[in-house]
């Protein structure tokens, strides 16, 4: 039976992973614009990325996606005057509410990262010549991308199994799939074993593919 369901997993697995990457992505752009205007100390909107990042640390991600859930209908017919009672997509929520969860660790990742970088060097770019953008660009982005590609693979994985939470709102994913498996034959055990085989199974492998990335990342960097 544990055969069987985690045959039965693995048809979500694609879903999974690509549903996370996405998320991972989003929330790595947002993090980053967060941490530009917290570091250009931008008026009014660097007060606003305090007040978000705050109440993102003060609340559980369950009931951000609850929250999210339900709010989301009401913006919408707010902005477009129809009702979207029911017409919101529990994927695209999901989505949105976890890069919204998620930008606020990638943001303190990467000002790390850019905290790691010596002024020294901040001020030899501008003595050459180059604008604060450049000096981004080709200076810190580089330096600062090789510290956080570890976090941002530990935190891919973390969104993985963090998925699980999304079946409160209809999104099948591991978790949800074993769910259904046990709903079905009874196994409750047995779908719950092989769901942890499953999630331990994409841990293993990921963390091997993610290793031989960094190690070619810092060949590449080191050239």
């Amino acid at each position: 039976m544990i055969f069987e369901d985690v045959i039965a997993i693995c048809t979500v697995i694609p879903f999974s992973l690509g549903t996370a990457l996405g998320i991972l992505v989003f929330g790595i752009l947002l993090g980053l614009g967060m941490t530009l205007i917290r570091l250009y100390r931008i008026p009014v909107a660097q007060n606003v990325v305090r007040v978000f990042m705050n109440y993102m640390r003060g609340i559980p991600l369950i009931i951000h996606l609850y929250i999210a859930y339900y709010l989301l209908p009401i913006i919408l017919e707010t902005i477009t005057g129809k009702s979207a009672i029911g017409g919101v997509n529990p994927l695209a929520v999901m989505i949105i509410s976890y890069s919204l969860y998620v930008s606020v660790g990638q943001s303190e990742n990467i000002r790390g990262a850019f905290a790691s970088i010596e002024k020294g060097q901040w001020d030899a770019a501008f003595s050459t010549g180059l604008t604060t953008w450049q000096t981004l660009r080709r200076v810190v982005f580089p330096q600062g991308l090789s510290l956080v590609i570890p976090i941002f693979f530990n935190n891919y994985l973390a969104i993985i199994k963090g998925l699980s939470l999304a079946f409160t709102i209809g999104v099948t994913d591991i978790l949800a799939r074993a769910k259904l498996c046990s709903a079905e034959n009874f196994y409750y055990l047995e779908a719950y074993i092989s769901a942890a085989l499953v999630y331990w199974g994409l841990c293993v492998g990921l963390s091997i593919i993610f290793k031989k990335l960094e190690n070619k990342f810092r060949k590449w960097e080191q050239k």
